[in-house]
């Protein structure tokens, strides 16, 4: 008996590491972009959502990868429908179900465009600062002053550092600058969307995770720019949110909010083991003849 309640506190020690462990730095070696499906028709661009993201991270030397998911063919290539090409990089025509490779070897803003299809455009931004801003420790980063932080703290006893990146739990899109990660706040309840090298005035597009952020019982959120409530458009789950150029965080505030959604899955499996060891370990000693 006592073995197994010594393994059932070994199971709980080691998913509760799993479970606090820091995330890993997002990878910006490499990255995956799509050409929308029925791309080829007029209407995507109204929402930047012809190539999708419409603005890909990547660290120098990093390999972008298009996939072509539209019935349709299409092209990538550097430049823009209105100046032509700029002889960075043609992927000619790549056929339905195709796809095409570019490794970024120096940093820049890379605008490129479907020649078949001129209103199709994308951006990859390649910066070695994506590395540099992830390889700040939580430590590091918590003893900076505010102005250090260039407005990356909600407040003294809130920094937005250490926070998991769960921008894969939503469909996000912005027109100026790149999207760094997105995370989120149980403390007030707040999904927290950091932006990099926001230059222009932009507009983001979140298509919100139910199963992180709950809105209000009116079904509505609300919205902080550098700490400042702005008013939006919301469509459903989707926002659209204007911001300024130098715009570095971008707050969405509802009623609840889930902060890891991936540890939610590990403290129910975890739970669910030991209680697995728990029940095993009485029925064990139930049938136990009695000497």
């Amino acid at each position: 008996m006592k073995k197994l309640v010594c393994l059932s506190f070994s199971l709980l020690a080691i998913f509760s590491v799993i479970v606090v462990a820091p995330p890993a730095f997002a990878d910006h070696s490499k990255v995956d972009i799509n050409m929308a499906v029925d791309s080829s028709v007029p209407g995507c661009e109204t929402n930047n959502m012809c190539y999708m993201p419409y603005n890909a991270a990547l660290d120098p030397g990093g390999e972008a990868t298009w996939h072509n998911i539209d019935t349709a063919a299409h092209t990538v290539s550097s430049g823009t429908s209105a100046e032509g090409l700029d002889d960075v990089f043609d992927s000619s025509l790549v056929p339905a179900g195709g796809m095409f490779s570019y490794k970024f070897e120096e940093a820049g803003t890379y605008d490129y465009f479907c020649m078949v299809h001129p209103w199709m455009t994308g951006i990859v931004t390649v910066s070695a600062e994506h590395d540099e801003m992830e390889e700040m420790g939580h430590d590091e980063m918590g003893d900076m002053g505010h102005d250090e932080m260039g407005g990356m703290e909600h407040s003294d006893d809130h920094a937005a550092s250490g926070v998991e990146d769960i921008s894969d739990q939503f469909t996000a899109s912005v027109t100026s600058g790149v999207i760094h990660h997105i995370g989120a706040n149980s403390d007030d309840d707040t999904l927290l969307v950091h932006l990099f090298g926001a230059d222009d005035d932009g507009e983001l597009k979140i298509t919100l995770n139910k199963d992180i952020i709950t809105p209000f019982d009116d079904g509505s959120y609300f919205v902080l720019i550098n700490s400042e409530e702005v008013e939006f458009e919301q469509m459903g789950r989707t926002l659209h949110i204007d911001y300024t150029a130098g715009t570095e965080k971008i707050e969405i505030v509802g009623s609840h909010v889930v902060p890891e959604f991936g540890t939610i899955a590990m403290i129910v499996l975890a739970v669910a083991i030991i209680s697995i060891i728990a029940i095993t370990a009485k029925t064990k000693i139930s049938l136990i003849p009695k000497l």
